[in-house]
């Protein structure tokens, strides 16, 4: 019994001493190989991922405007530049009436869903908009809630892409007269490489259109009659398928504006 003990210790020391040695070999590798089969979840999930969020983003990049009608009944047509960094993320802005641009807070999409937040400032109170829509081609379906003190406002959000110059095409074109008439005419404009250009064309007159300028939805031309040398200067804004401004000219006087605006034909 006493000359067992010790080949029973022996024996029962190497049998422990195989089975750790064995669990761990049996851990190590079992560890392992989970450990790769989980890295390559994450991988093919990450690539999958970024497959997906990469051809939604360039499906949102660029500039997207929509129009809204104000409480005073002005129109106000809103332009969104959306980018892309070089980390892969989504930025940008939405450009205010000065035509600077006020940066999104936050911008996220999932899919075809995308949620843009943004803060600002207008005569002293602060209004903070979240807005939500679904991407479908050129065009983003969905609200927008404003939230300003202790009001909140709910507005249906419809976006288009904006084309590189919205503006080539035939306009319906009319101004309005002091003594209460209306002048009308077609105002054709063309943008190509070498520059904008068009014409105001009414029973009255046919005026080419000069120095052209459209930057940030807002619209300035002048034109001259020929027959007597008058100088018109044009100013408007933007709103999609409608032109509204003003008109002046030394000839009515430094302090008079006449209305005008023009709604682009079909």
């Amino acid at each position: 019994m006493y000359r067992c003990l010790p080949l029973t210790l022996k024996t029962n020391g190497s049998m422990m001493k195989m089975n750790d040695t064995h669990w761990k070999r049996y851990s190590w590798k079992y560890f392992t190989h989970n450990l790769a089969v989980i890295c390559l979840c994450f991988i093919g999930i990450d690539a999958i991922a970024q497959r997906v969020n990469s051809a939604d983003k360039q499906g949102i990049v660029g500039a997207w405007t929509w129009t809204t009608q104000q409480s005073d009944g002005v129109l106000f047509t809103s332009v969104m530049d959306i980018e892309v960094t070089e980390s892969n993320l989504l930025t940008g802005s939405i450009r205010n009436p000065k035509g600077d641009g006020i940066p999104f807070e936050t911008v996220t999409m999932m899919n075809d869903r995308i949620a843009v937040i943004l803060e600002y400032q207008i005569m002293g109170q602060t209004f903070k908009a979240s807005y939500t829509g679904k991407l479908s081609g050129d065009k983003i379906d969905g609200g927008v809630v404003i939230q300003f003190q202790d009001r909140t406002l709910r507005r249906v959000w419809k976006v288009r892409r904006m084309q590189e110059f919205p503006l080539s095409g035939e306009w319906d074109w009319k101004l309005s007269t002091p003594d209460g008439n209306e002048l009308k005419g077609i105002l054709t404009i063309h943008h190509n490489a070498n520059g904008v250009s068009g014409r105001l064309v009414s029973d009255q007159f046919n005026m080419p259109l000069q120095d052209v300028s459209f930057l940030m939805g807002k619209l300035s031309f002048m034109t001259k009659r020929e027959e007597d040398g008058g100088t018109f200067y044009s100013t408007g804004k933007w709103h999609g398928n409608l032109l509204s401004g003003e008109v002046s000219s030394p000839s009515i006087g430094d302090e008079l504006k006449l209305p005008w605006e023009a709604r682009k034909r079909p």
